[in-house]
């Protein structure tokens, strides 16, 4: 069952130091802090601005929660967050006239490793299409969802982000997993500083990534895809083929295919699987 806006708790002392922590970030760009919220516990940091987003009437919205019951991934899987462990985190935008570029949300994971790097964690990768990855562990993932306009009540863009802080190891997901305290020499930063660095770039790319979509990051593409020259295989189908890059107008993953040449693969169609990520 879903929790109600009313029964979730909004911690007031941490929500405005991260929106003061962002707003740091944020002085001097000209882009304007989102309203945030810091929640005890949730069981979707989307689901939760999906829900209530009609009622605020601010530009652009936050929320992190301490811990996440039920957060969900991309084909319904799901994700869950530990007191500690881990970093849920949600961002929300009024939905623009038209559609959004299908590459939005690879713009959303080079913006995610980007605020990390500042942080000092400097080998995290994306596996297309919304996996953040060191070497063949997962560190993260992301999910954006749309609510369509209807009855008087504005769209919305959400886009949540995962990321396993500390404690990894404990999760038996089955899967090779790592998190952030095993990526970084010195203490992991509180949660606190990795959202704020999180958010305050998110609101930077945002709206170039409405207006001319990913084209604008393809070095950062070259850079940041673990996939690239790497062997492939479709987990739908199959096929396996040589991923050449993903494709900086369309976002799809490049994939060259014994006997079918060169192939567009659309993240709502398929999951990959590459020899490092087996």
């Amino acid at each position: 069952m879903s929790e109600t806006p009313s029964t979730v708790c909004i911690m007031a002392p941490e929500s405005a130091r991260l929106e003061e922590r962002v707003g740091c970030l944020l002085a001097g760009t000209g882009v304007i802090a989102p309203s945030i919220e810091v929640l005890a516990s949730v069981d979707s940091t989307n689901r939760y601005l999906l829900d209530t987003c009609g009622d605020l009437d601010a530009p652009a919205r936050a929320c992190m929660a301490l811990e996440q019951t039920a957060g969900r991934g991309r084909r319904g899987r799901v994700w869950q967050s530990l007191p500690g462990a881990g970093l849920a985190l949600s961002l929300a935008w009024p939905l623009p006239p038209g559609p959004v570029s299908s590459g939005y949300p690879v713009g959303v994971g080079v913006g995610v490793i980007q605020a990390l790097e500042a942080l000092g964690v400097d080998r995290v990768r994306l596996k297309w299409p919304n996996d953040l990855v060191v070497g063949p562990a997962k560190l993260g993932g992301i999910l954006v969802e749309q609510r369509q306009a209807q009855s008087g009540r504005p769209g919305w863009l959400v886009v949540g982000i995962g990321l396993n802080h500390e404690g990894a190891g404990a999760l038996r997901l089955g899967r090779v997993v790592t998190d952030l305290a095993a990526q970084m020499a010195d203490p992991v930063p509180a949660q606190e500083a990795i959202a704020a660095q999180i958010i305050a770039r998110q609101c930077l790319i945002h709206p170039g990534l409405l207006r001319r979509g990913i084209r604008p990051l393809a070095s950062e593409l070259q850079r940041l895809d673990s996939l690239r020259g790497r062997a492939v295989q479709v987990l739908d189908d199959g096929r396996q083929g040589h991923a050449l890059g993903i494709d900086p107008d369309s976002g799809c993953l490049r994939v060259e295919f014994e006997g079918e040449g060169v192939r567009h693969l659309h993240s709502g169609e398929v999951s990959v699987r590459s020899d490092e990520h087996a």
